[in-house]
């Protein structure tokens, strides 16, 4: 997976931060380390206190090639819609699977984006969320035994339901595993389960109205409207047709010149590190032409493409800066203050998303401050400003030393090798590397080669962590070790590599947003053909007038410098001095962080409402993660407005000795 690059939008100093420089000459405003942030929800080990251990079920059934997956998953959706609607908390409860099971819910019962663990909690939480929707009309529609190793097999289970308060169409997955060959009458358990809400009944999508001319945003000197977007890449864009094709008014601000720009002003030979089936757009797909590892040109095409489609530029103000932001909790509307060039306006609006990048919410990490800096003449620059090899050639370069080692340093150690530059680059710590082929597989990321991608989201966003999670790293692994010598010449010609039997790539995805590294071919073969160099272990220390001092005492020589050390802080409150300007820091206050995940399996931060402040969602991730949790923001947005969403669900019940059990307590922020 790659992630879309971070853009920010630029503002002035102020007090409490701290400023940087950028590579590009602007300056780069985040929250100064001495005000600190609440850690809340805290952040756990994904695989320590997640990941759960993967059951042996295929030696629980002699049958599993002739049973009835219809039979049997009817009688479960069946026998648990009886249950919840008698009111039978034990009998809720013996659905569900010992000694783990997991339920993740987007919407339909929590109107938030929930995960339950455990048989007793998850009763507890279904039975009054049950009452509280109105949930009716359970119906089982598909069935099959899917597997992943030949120990691990679940009867996979699909089915719909409606909820009455508010009126909605969902929909359902289960994961159903033998109890055991002694487990009494329910020998069908739910492993995992999950719910998401699908449509309003009352307010369906209409794609029709995405054909619908749009209105240009107004040039008066102030603007109203229902949805600001912060940032107009590629998830900015997703999102507004999602709000038009729900028929609600939005503006979006973006400090790009054209649509697209947030992929064409990347460096030339930038492309994805994964099959373009991951990486459709809703509505229209990529044209059939398109690559697997779509480049920047065809990444950049296809939302100049989509904007025109769907008129959607006209609601898009370009190369636009906000410089203050304020919320009213009185009449609960967001007020900011934009500047277009040197055209100043204020805009007010109910619901305000920030979509301005694909990690953390921020622009390129600065350059190290290293001794020396003055001595080195060089070109020296973070990868956001890098553009070609050819650049580093014309200004005299023959020799090219490249920091960092994930999908941005190999895409740069290739174009500069293939330009004729001595080419070495520095690896500072062991690096996570899954081969490309690996994500082919049905069980990986390879279910989006088979399943339409709304169905493929579905099991990739929609599914509990704790499974989900552990059943990529056990495919990986497996994959891993049928070649345990596929990385061997690397390691012999100095690359520390990380492969899938210790590694695991959500980990890097979520924990780090990145640095990982997904092999295409051509990178790794030119470090195992020595043909570039590489320093493994070391960290850049200091400049000399022909390259850098390393950790390790060593010098090494180059002509030029591309830092290739990521896209700013993971967690995006401490960068929204530079999104929202005067006034971000207070609304930093009252959010929770972005990334990581908490106790329950769920990302932080991302996607849903915050408890401290009112109708405001942070919007980030991947292109997959776009196209799903862009219709998941939409749905929130849409209930706000016609005033139908539920407060979130935040409560988790806790079971108590006897059976009795209390809610849970939840964290919210002094306002």
């Amino acid at each position: 997976m790659s992630c879309c690059p971070s853009r920010c939008h630029a503002s002035g100093c102020k007090p409490g931060v701290k400023t940087s420089t950028r590579t590009a000459g602007r300056k780069h405003t985040v929250l100064d380390s001495i005000m600190e942030l609440p850690d809340n929800p805290p952040k756990v080990d994904i695989r320590k206190d997640i990941y759960e251990t993967l059951p042996n079920t295929a030696e629980l059934l002699d049958n599993w090639d002739t049973i009835d997956a219809d039979e049997i998953a009817n009688d479960i959706v069946s026998g648990l819609s009886k249950a919840l609607q008698q009111g039978q908390h034990h009998a809720i409860e013996a659905f569900f699977a010992e000694p783990s099971s997991h339920w993740k819910d987007t919407l339909s019962f929590t109107a938030h984006i929930r995960t339950f663990n455990g048989k007793g909690v998850i009763a507890l939480a279904l039975l009054e969320l049950f009452a509280l929707r109105k949930a009716q009309s359970f119906q089982f529609e598909r069935a099959q035994v899917l597997s992943a190793t030949t120990e691990l097999k679940w009867l996979d289970c699909e089915f719909i339901f409606l909820t009455g308060s508010p009126k909605a169409s969902c929909r359902g997955k289960m994961m159903l595993i033998p109890g055991g060959r002694d487990s009494g009458d329910n020998k069908w358990k739910i492993w995992s389960m999950s719910t998401y809400l699908s449509e309003y009944e009352d307010f369906p999508e209409d794609e029709g109205l995405l054909r619908v001319p749009s209105t240009p945003v107004t040039d008066d000197s102030h603007i109203s409207t229902s949805v600001l977007v912060v940032g107009g890449g590629n998830g900015g864009l997703i999102l507004a047709a999602r709000l038009k094709a729900l028929n609600i008014d939005y503006v979006v601000v973006d400090r790009n010149a054209r649509v697209g720009d947030n992929w064409a002003t990347r460096y030339d030979c930038m492309r994805f590190h994964v099959y373009k089936s991951f990486c459709e757009t809703p509505y229209i797909p990529y044209p059939q032409a398109s690559n697997d590892g779509l480049t920047r040109d065809q990444l950049a095409d296809q939302m100049v493409a989509f904007a025109k489609e769907f008129d959607l530029d006209r609601r898009v103000l370009h190369r636009t800066t906000i410089t203050a932001t304020r919320y009213n909790q009185e009449s609960k509307i967001w007020n900011v203050e934009i500047q277009t060039g040197d055209l100043r306006r204020t805009l007010s609006c109910t619901c305000m998303v920030l979509a301005t990048g694909g990690a953390g919410f921020a622009g390129p990490a600065p350059l190290p401050d290293l001794p020396g800096r003055e001595s080195f003449k060089g070109p020296n620059i973070h990868s956001a400003s890098y553009r070609n090899a050819s650049d580093l050639v014309a200004a005299g370069a023959k020799s090219v030393a490249i920091i960092g080692s994930g999908n941005t340093a190999f895409d740069v150690l290739v174009d500069c090798h293939d330009s004729g530059l001595k080419t070495t680059m520095v690896q500072r710590s062991e690096t996570y590397v899954v081969p490309m082929t690996y994500f082919a597989h049905p069980m990986g990321f390879g279910v989006y080669d088979i399943l339409a991608p709304d169905d493929a989201d579905v099991i990739v966003n929609g599914g509990p962590l704790a499974i989900g999670g552990a059943l990529l790293g056990l495919v990986h692994a497996m994959l891993a070790q049928e070649e345990p010598d596929r990385y061997a010449e690397a390691r012999r010609a100095g690359f520390r590599v990380q492969d899938s039997l210790t590694g695991d790539l959500l980990v890097n995805l979520i924990e780090r947003c990145g640095g990982h590294f997904v092999d295409m071919g051509s990178g790794m073969e030119l470090i195992t053909t020595r043909k570039v160099g590489v320093r493994s272990g070391v960290v850049p220390k200091s400049y000399t007038d022909n390259g850098l001092v390393l950790s390790d005492g060593s010098n090494l020589q180059a002509d030029a410098i591309v830092w290739c050390i990521g896209f700013g802080n993971v967690d995006g409150r401490k960068n929204l001095p530079d999104t929202l300007g005067i006034g971000a820091e207070d609304i930093a206050r009252r959010l929770e962080p972005t990334w990581g995940v908490d106790a329950q399996g769920e990302i932080r931060g991302l996607w849903k409402r915050h408890p401290g402040v009112d109708n405001l969602w942070m919007f980030a991730g991947g292109t997959a993660q776009h196209r799903w949790f862009s219709k998941v923001i939409a749905l929130q947005i849409k209930g706000v407005l016609e005033g139908i969403l539920p407060d979130a669900y935040r409560r988790t019940p806790e079971v108590l000795a006897g059976g009795d059990w209390r809610g849970g307590e939840t964290w919210a922020p002094s306002l």
